[in-house]
């Protein structure tokens, strides 16, 4: 459609085109007015490669969902363009976005005045800085630093005859992040790479794992255009550019003056030379031009032009620095070597065996055929320094910060639930209690004590609504932790009565061994008889054939005995007895004596096909009704 035949076309029953404000690679943006909320926002319409095949479609609408949802987490930022919402139309991926009136891009900035002076550029690096470090802790990438993905607002982004100080800087476009921790390989695309070729790291052009020394080099070659004008890799064309990119250093420039430095840190083509994010932070500090005002928070809830300023006393609008900046290593004043001036522009070449398949790497983008390689196998599991001090506190005892996916043991000293549990990290097959699901970074340590829990609630909803006898708990950060950079509430489910026995959710795999008390309504399985009456159930894909699927659950009577099977039968039937027919029956599950002993007296209920030895279709699926 052209935007003339989309313009006041109503999306998600909400959101009225307005006008289209630009388009690229991975889609085109709108301006919309929330008819709900009556303001106006931006609309993401995610772009999608014509004739992939159906499951590859949805599993990338599920990870824009997913990646939607983690970008949200830094709403609260005072320098990234907030995420408000995501939803599908017409079996595409949109997501919703904060709209700034009057905000123009760097790119734009720069096209239209030219170069920045280089104070201005480093508090504008400095606040990007400051958004991504934010993200890296709460254990997201951005992928795609660039200048058309910083906001400049107020009076960072100038008219002609204004070139005043001060304004908002935004960090935009999370909507391809992508979480370190979350175990899923990232492929590109055959018409590309995700991220823009001049401004991407060379690690990530060899098809190396994206990092966050890997945003630094695209804040450092970002900061480089606002101060030249031009970026330090621009060549004719993208080929051109990407062998620049590899094998050639960048001009040095010219009117960066002692921001130079910085830029040279932050472009070393060797991701363990390049300078990181804390150091960067203090050079730019210095560098950066301070104003009046004191920093004043964004609401997270609405679209605001409001200008946010840098404390005129401290380098970071979030967070003090401690320390003093690491010092360059030089000849001792007793060496007899006179200092030799260093030059930031030279570094070493790859070696041979790294050019080797940068070579290949190359061919293979002349010959578009990008596609396979993997830009993330999820094996960067750094977790964030506390010092002294333990992440949750001596009573959890952990001593080190948790991440998703963990597994953990818990005992309660008093009442399930009630205060701190001790906790130990454990295999997710070794029966653990709970398993952390999400993160959630907050503002301060009064927010995430106040509002965790119900956080951590929202977030884990949707598991908690498909399992039986599970709860939510929110793990907030110690005072002592969150003073040394700890900001992350972690978000567990937890077995109310008896373990989780093993992972769940998005945690499982296909042919795991599965059990009632880490199943979720709408799972299929496939079983393996083990003795009389015992079978293990094997998790699989929907979409294949299957011999059973979760219909839900039922709680048992008080006072019925373990291997009531007849009973266990006539539960399920009265609950779901409309699946019941000629082509299909119902099955009563339960897990083992033990656990009935415990507590956990939940009936779950199957789907299945009357003969045995014949399965469901691919594609069987349970309507919302049967999860009520």
């Amino acid at each position: 459609m052209t935007e003339g035949e989309d313009a006041n076309r109503v999306v998600a029953g909400r959101y009225r085109l307005l006008r289209r404000l630009g388009a690229g690679g991975m889609g085109q943006v709108w301006l919309a007015h929330d008819q709900k909320l009556e303001c106006e926002v931006a609309l993401k319409e995610l772009a999608l490669p014509v004739g992939i095949p159906e499951e590859e479609l949805g599993a990338r609408i599920a990870r824009a969902r997913v990646e939607a949802r983690h970008a949200a987490r830094l709403r609260s930022h005072p320098h990234v363009a907030t995420v408000l919402d995501v939803f599908e139309e017409s079996g595409l991926p949109w997501i919703v976005m904060e709209f700034v009136p009057g905000a123009r891009d760097l790119a734009e900035v720069v096209h239209a005045h030219g170069p920045l002076p280089a104070a201005k550029t480093a508090r504008i690096g400095l606040a990007v800085l400051d958004a991504l470090m934010a993200g890296h802790r709460a254990g997201i990438l951005h992928r795609d630093v660039k200048p058309a993905n910083i906001l400049l607002a107020g009076e960072l982004a100038p008219q002609a005859q204004d070139r005043g100080e001060g304004g908002q800087v935004l960090l935009a476009d999370y909507g391809i992040s992508l979480q370190p921790d979350s175990g899923e390989t990232r492929l590109t695309g055959t018409s590309g790479i995700i991220g823009t070729p001049g401004f991407l790291a060379p690690e990530r052009a060899r098809g190396v794992a994206p990092s966050s020394a890997s945003d630094l080099f695209s804040l450092g070659a970002t900061l480089y255009y606002a101060v030249e004008g031009s970026g330090p890799f621009d060549r004719p064309t993208p080929y051109e550019t990407l062998t620049a990119l590899l094998f050639e250093e960048p001009p040095p420039p010219t009117r960066a003056g002692d921001l130079g430095p910085v830029l040279a840190g932050l472009l070393a083509k060797d991701p363990e030379q390049r300078m990181g994010g804390d150091e960067a932070m203090h050079k730019l500090a210095e560098l950066a031009d301070r104003p009046r005002a004191a920093p004043r928070m964004r609401e997270p809830t609405a679209p605001t032009a409001e200008t946010t300023q840098l404390q005129p006393d401290k380098p970071s609008a979030l967070r003090p620095l401690l320390g003093a900046p690491p010092t360059e290593e030089g000849p001792t004043a007793d060496s007899g070597a006179a200092p030799q001036p260093r030059h930031p522009w030279r570094s070493k070449l790859p070696s041979a065996r790294v050019l080797g398949g940068i070579a290949v790497v190359l061919v293979a983008v002349v010959g578009g055929i990008w596609a396979g390689v993997a830009l993330f196998s999820g094996a960067n599991n750094k977790t964030a320094e506390t010092g002294h001090a333990l992440p949750y506190g001596d009573d959890v005892g952990l001593t080190r910060e948790l991440k998703p996916g963990d597994c953990v043991h818990a005992s309660w000293l008093g009442e399930r639930f009630k205060g701190l549990p001790k906790l130990k990290i454990v295999d997710c097959k070794s029966n653990p209690d709970g398993q952390v699901l999400d993160m959630n970074a907050s503002t301060s340590l009064d927010d995430a004590r106040t509002n965790g829990h119900g956080v951590c609630t929202g977030l884990l909803r949707d598991t908690t609504s498909k399992m039986t006898d599970v709860r939510s708990f929110a793990l907030v950060p110690s005072e002592a932790a969150w003073d040394n950079g700890v900001r992350n509430t972690a978000c567990l489910l937890f077995g109310k009565t008896v373990s989780l026995y093993g992972p769940v959710g998005s945690y499982r795999k296909h042919g795991e061994q599965i059990f009632v008390e880490n199943s979720t309504i709408g799972d299929c399985y496939n079983t393996r008889k083990l003795e009389e009456h015992n079978y293990a159930h094997r998790l699989v894909d929907c979409k294949e054939p299957h011999e059973f699927q979760g219909l839900g659950y039922v709680k048992a009577p008080q006072g019925m005995k373990f291997g009531s099977w007849d009973v266990y039968y006539d539960l399920c039937v009265k609950r779901y007895g409309s699946y019941k027919s000629s082509t299909r029956d119902l099955y009563a599950w339960v897990h083992a004596e033990q656990t009935w002993n415990q507590g956990f007296r939940f009936v779950m209920c199957l789907l299945a096909m009357p003969e045995p030895g014949q399965k469901l279709p691919p594609g069987s699926a349970v309507p919302a009704s049967a999860r009520d």
